[in-house]
C-alpha cells in the first residue's frame, strides 16, 4: 500500500475513539490500550498511545494490503475490530473498537476514505451477533499470524500502560 494513504487511513481510524491495538502472532500478543495517534520516534513514523510515545507501533506500509472491519471473539464477547491485513492476508494489527455508535463510526470512516474503498474490506453496520455475520475464529488466525510488517514496543517500566492492561484484563 502506498505509504501516504496508509498512514491518512490509520489516522482516521485513531479519530474513531479508544482501543485496544494488539500486535499479534503465534506464541504472543502486545497489547497498547486507550487513545492512539500518529507519532514519530525518531525520524520514522508510528502508531502510539496518545500522551505515552513510549508505546508505539512500527511498519512497513508496503507490506499492508488492507484494513478490514470484522468482529472478533477473543474471549470476552464479541467485539468490532478493525484489522490491518499484509499482503498475504495475515492480520498485522487489530484495533478493538472500546467506544459506542460502532456503526456510526464505520460510516463516518467510509464516507471520510471513500476514494480508497477498494483498500477496506468487511463492515460494522451490523452487530456481530446478528445473522449473517459468521464468528470470527481469532485461534485460527492467531496460529497463522505473524507480524511482519508491524512490530509494538514499549518501555517496560510504563506503570500507566500496566495500570491500562490490568483495567482490561479485569
Amino acid at each position: 500500500m502506498d505509504a501516504t494513504i496508509f498512514w491518512d487511513l490509520l489516522e482516521q481510524a485513531c479519530e474513531m475513539g479508544k482501543f485496544v491495538a494488539a500486535v499479534p502472532n503465534s506464541a504472543a500478543s502486545a497489547n497498547i490500550v486507550g487513545k492512539l495517534r500518529l507519532g514519530k520516534d525518531g525520524d520514522e513514523r508510528v502508531l502510539q498511545k496518545k500522551k505515552h510515545p513510549e508505546c508505539h507501533v512500527h511498519f512497513r506500509p508496503e507490506q499492508i494490503a488492507e484494513f478490514a472491519f470484522v468482529y472478533l471473539n477473543t474471549g470476552f464477547g464479541t467485539e468490532p475490530c478493525l484489522e490491518v491485513r499484509s499482503t498475504a492476508g495475515v492480520p498485522v494489527l487489530r484495533l478493538y473498537y472500546q467506544g459506542k455508535k460502532v456503526e456510526r463510526r464505520y460510516d463516518e470512516f467510509m464516507r471520510n476514505n471513500s476514494p480508497h474503498e477498494a483498500l477496506i474490506t468487511g463492515s460494522w453496520s451490523q452487530s456481530g451477533d446478528a445473522d449473517g455475520v459468521a464468528p470470527f475464529n481469532v485461534e485460527a488466525v492467531r496460529d497463522n499470524a505473524a507480524p511482519e510488517a508491524a512490530k509494538a514496543t514499549a518501555d517496560a517500566g510504563d506503570a500507566a500502560t500496566d495500570a491500562a492492561h490490568d483495567e482490561h484484563v479485569e
